[in-house]
């Protein structure tokens, strides 16, 4: 390790901190605010059961549908829905962990994390809250197996939209050399 280095704050030297993500902490803060609020108007408005179709319809249409998810995706562990919420905060710990340790000019990755550690906390806040997730985006496109899409939620299309951009980031980031491995290489 250089002088430089050595005269670097820890947390610069191992890249955890908050300099540089800002990006990433507006990006959740937006999905947060708009995946609370659009669940407090929906679940405002709609009573339970009722479908209200913004287009098209049943067979082919977008609209809103009341579900209190009190487990996973696609309604799955429902037994388990006292420590769902427990579950996504250990899951949000870790994708905060990347956030601080991802490069400031990784600016793709930043903002994909900003989007799946906002939609995180707004499920974390309804599984705390409500002893549930309240979903409510209904899409039914009439293809077979996805007749009709489970019921979803801003916070759910936030983290699948960040998961993809964070897949697509790493799949085309170029590949850092460790410092050790350009000595390592045999010269011409």
């Amino acid at each position: 390790m250089g002088d430089a280095e050595l005269r670097a704050p820890t947390s610069e030297r191992h890249g955890a901190t908050l300099r540089g993500k800002g990006l990433a902490l507006v990006v959740a803060a937006v999905v947060i605010a708009g995946d609370l609020w659009s669940k407090s108007a929906v679940f405002a408005h709609l009573e339970p059961m009722q479908n209200l179709w913004l287009l098209g319809g049943e067979g082919m249409g977008f609209g809103f549908h009341e579900v209190m998810n009190k487990g996973t995706m696609w309604g799955k562990f429902q037994n388990l829905s006292d420590y769902l919420p427990w579950v996504r905060m250990v899951a949000a710990l870790v994708v905060l962990a990347m956030l601080l340790t991802t490069p400031a000019h990784a600016r793709v990755m930043l903002a994909a994390l900003g989007l799946v550690f906002g939609g995180a906390l707004g499920n974390i806040y309804d599984g705390f809250r409500f002893q549930g997730v309240r979903d409510f985006l209904m899409v039914d496109l009439g293809w077979p197996g996805f007749d009709p899409f489970p019921i979803f939620n801003v916070a759910d299309s936030s983290i699948c939209v960040g998961v993809a951009f964070l897949a697509l980031s790493m799949w085309f980031q170029p590949q850092e050399e460790s410092p050790g491995a350009a000595a390592e290489r045999p010269r011409a």
